[in-house]
């Protein structure tokens, strides 16, 4: 395992805290909007404050913020920092030490990496689908229960530690992990929580690889694929003592199934041996947006269904059920849209 050196210099230098207060200034929404002006007053001062703070290892996390948001039919607890000063700092790591650590991962892990689309996913998914053309094709999948809620810190602290060789990169990566609202797990809404979250999935994803068995990851959400029944009941009970070993809980739900039996809905899509799918849910909220849409056309509207096109575009029958739902081209769409926001 190739190790991390002498990244704290570089990761708390002037340069990228300004790149990092830029990235989230051009991501920023009208709720963090206000935070932004207020650290751009004084940003020159506010930025080498941070600087000098963080290379005299003074620097301490602030308090969060938390709010429930409604997510497939269900609420989830978001935490974010109430110091646009935290996120700075925190952006700056995922900028440099976060793009370290991403890179250490395996190919086939697809959950908040740039260049990892979950569309880039799909793609080699039913690539390798087809590799297996006529032998049968076994699906084992499964997911966590609550992964963020049951990360452990300890846990994690020792993997970052075998990996970064850098003491006070790791300091400053502690002190976010201990300052952490929950005293298991890491907040939904953390910037840094995806990048900790998929390090910490990296030893099951390696373990898996290593047997030789095509395997995704999105998130928590996990699949692996053989043409043998048996071989995916051994790696069932060796991916249930690897999550012990990691603390993790895995839901009932998982199962071991023949992929004729209605394909892999994974990342969105239904991926079947000859052809894949937009998943239903997808499609439903597709056809209740264009009934909206057509009785009264407004920019937001045309803006949602835009990216509901994202879903469709990459899929054969996508034009064609574009076409029935909406009644136009994606060209003639797009004409409408500039008109409708002119």
């Amino acid at each position: 395992m190739k190790r991390i050196h002498d990244i704290f210099p570089f990761m708390t230098s002037y340069r990228v805290l300004y790149i990092a207060y830029l990235k989230l200034k051009a991501n920023s929404d009208k709720r963090h909007m206000r935070r932004v002006i207020r650290f751009e007053k004084d940003l020159v001062m506010n930025l080498l404050r941070l600087c000098f703070m963080l290379k005299a290892q003074t620097w301490k996390m602030g308090n969060y913020r938390h709010m429930f948001r409604p997510e497939s039919g269900k609420l989830r607890e978001i935490w974010y920092s109430s110091n646009f000063g935290c996120l700075v700092v925190q952006c700056a790591i995922g900028i440099t030490l976060g793009r370290l650590l991403n890179n250490s991962l395996i190919e086939d892990t697809y959950a908040g990496i740039p260049g990892r689309s979950m569309h880039k996913g799909m793609r080699r998914l039913f690539r390798k689908i087809k590799s297996f053309g006529d032998r049968p094709i076994f699906v084992y999948k499964l997911d966590m229960k609550q992964f963020y809620a049951s990360i452990d810190h300890e846990l994690l602290k020792q993997a970052l530690a075998r990996k970064i060789k850098d003491k006070r990169a790791l300091a400053l990566l502690y002190n976010i992990i201990d300052n952490c609202p929950l005293k298991v797990g890491l907040p939904i809404g953390n910037f840094l929580s995806p990048i900790l979250a998929n390090f910490y999935l990296n030893a099951l994803d390696r373990m898996v690889k290593n047997a030789h068995f095509a395997y995704y990851r999105y998130n928590d959400d996990i699949i692996a694929l053989s043409d043998s029944k048996d071989k995916l009941h051994i790696l069932k009970d060796m991916v249930h003592a690897k999550a012990a070993e990691l603390k993790l809980t895995i839901k009932k739900n998982e199962q071991i199934y023949p992929i004729e039996r209605g394909g892999i809905d994974f990342m969105g899509y239904i991926v079947q041996r000859k052809r894949v799918l937009v998943r239903r849910r997808i499609e439903k909220h597709m056809r209740r947006d264009a009934r909206k849409f057509g009785l009264h056309p407004t920019p937001h509207r045309a803006k949602t269904l835009s990216s509901r096109w994202g879903w469709f575009k990459r899929v054969k029958s996508g034009k064609n059920f574009w076409f029935k739902q909406i009644g136009c081209t994606i060209d003639n769409f797009n004409d409408l849209q500039v008109a409708l926001c002119s």
